[in-house]
């Protein structure tokens, strides 16, 4: 017999391979080790639309061939990013609701970043109405109402160098405090009330309400949550529910109207997520996507070539020490053979060069990434074949025939580890003055 399973897998599954990444660069040793590499000095054919990367087996060779250097990531280097939503006047936001099956659709606006650049979940909308006053209390405790009838939930703050790091216009980071660092926002995750009941959601407004004696009675398996009831004595129908107290341990709860001398209203409680608002952002508000901050520092303590352009970068998992099974574990490593070199004149930066008769039977053909003159040191990639020392190395456009001294080899081992993302850039130019900084999106 077969059996065939079908399953929906939670979001939840999403953000814990976030999460997985994240600690595995995080955990002390032994430990994933991520590499940011950069490289490929010669252009696109257009280099102002580089063509886009893919997942080929080709372009894996191709990167290793073109690699120039790469900076370890490390656990401050990344945070889970979850879409950005900036507060804007006259839009009606999404309510919270435990019983929504699209409250992680990427067309669900949920939650907001203010101008301040706090973070609000919208618990309340003013049965769908548009948001006109934004949100600008930091109450660790309790939820806020604003005059435009939304109720707001303080969820965190992003700091000024999280801002800098991992906000870009399409994302910002969210993350969830395991130790008290003195923020509100572990306040609020010590705050968060379990099974409470933040809002009531009106189903059937009712008929015939004319008095104030309108009881809103809840019952389930939590205790203490009361609210009370507005009428529209217009329309004489129930216009909004306010809770008086949001209770706590409720995983299920009825709502009953009574009073008020009118009929058929109904209205159903909406429970918190587990462990209460603002408990676990990452998982409350759907942390699915890490954002990776490096920077490449002027050449890194004088590792990195830092004289040329590049185009090409990629984040490659536990490369190993060249010729050795051993992951590579230092913070900066230079990926170019390095020539000494004896002689005069000079090479030219990204111009081939070659052992041998010609270029076309050389015994072995590199690329020119950057020439030191001062020390007499040759960087190049692109190698193909074995370099010979005692003998010369020429240049096709310069001319230049030195003598090979000495080899350096790179500092990984070709094509050891895995390449987990790459991307083609516009030629970014380096310089000894200069940093680059990245923000890399990975989403899950």
């Amino acid at each position: 017999m077969t059996t065939s399973i079908t399953s929906a897998a939670f979001i939840d599954l999403r953000i814990n391979n976030a999460e997985q990444l994240k600690e595995s660069v995080s955990e002390p040793s032994p430990n994933t080790v991520l590499y940011l590499t950069y490289g490929k000095t010669d252009a696109w054919a257009n280099d102002a639309a580089p063509t886009a990367a893919n997942s080929s087996v080709a372009l894996r060779y191709e990167i290793w061939n073109n690699m120039i250097g790469g900076k370890r990531i490390l656990g401050g280097n990344i945070m889970h990013a979850i879409d950005r939503h900036n507060w804007t006047s006259g839009t009606t936001y999404t309510a919270y609701d435990h019983m929504s099956d699209d409250l992680y659709n990427e067309n669900t606006v949920f939650y907001v970043v203010n101008s301040d650049y706090s973070v609000y979940k919208c618990l309340a909308n003013n049965t769908g109405q548009p948001s006109t006053v934004e949100p600008t209390s930091v109450n660790p405790s309790i939820s806020s109402s604003t005059s435009d009838g939304y109720v707001w939930k303080y969820m965190y703050s992003i700091s000024d160098s999280e801002q800098i790091r991992f906000t870009t216009d399409d994302y910002i980071p969210v993350k969830t405090l395991t130790e008290d660092e003195g923020s509100l926002q572990w306040q609020v995750q010590t705050n968060a009330v379990d099974g409470a009941i933040n809002a009531i959601y009106i189903t059937n407004a009712g008929n015939n309400y004319t008095t104030d004696n309108v009881v809103v009675t809840i019952t389930g398996d939590g205790s203490s949550a009361t609210a009370s009831a507005t009428l529209n004595t217009e329309t004489n129908t129930i216009s909004s529910i306010y809770m008086t107290d949001v209770g706590s341990g409720y995983t299920f709860a009825d709502v009953t109207i009574t009073g008020g001398s009118g009929t058929g209203a109904a209205a159903r409680a909406i429970i918190s997520p587990i462990g209460g608002h603002g408990s676990d952002p990452i998982y409350e508000l759907g942390g699915k996507n890490i954002m990776i901050n490096m920077t490449l520092n002027y050449s890194e303590n004088s590792v990195l070539v830092d004289d040329n352009d590049f185009r090409q970068i990629s984040i490659i998992k536990d490369p190993h020490d060249f010729n050795t099974s051993n992951v590579s574990r230092q913070l900066a490593v230079n990926q170019t053979k390095v020539l000494t070199m004896s002689g005069v004149d000079d090479y030219i930066q990204d111009e081939l060069v070659y052992q041998g008769t010609s270029y076309s039977t050389g015994t072995f053909k590199a690329r020119v990434a950057s020439w030191d003159s001062a020390n007499n040191l040759l960087y190049v990639i692109n190698t193909l074949g074995d370099v010979t020392a005692s003998q010369s190395l020429i240049g096709t456009e310069s001319f230049t025939a030195r003598i090979v001294s000495s080899v350096t080899n790179p500092h990984f081992e070709k094509y050891s580890g895995k390449i987990l993302y790459a991307d083609h850039l516009v030629p970014i130019t380096r310089s000894n003055d200069q940093i680059e900084d990245f923000k890399i999106l990975v989403k899950f």
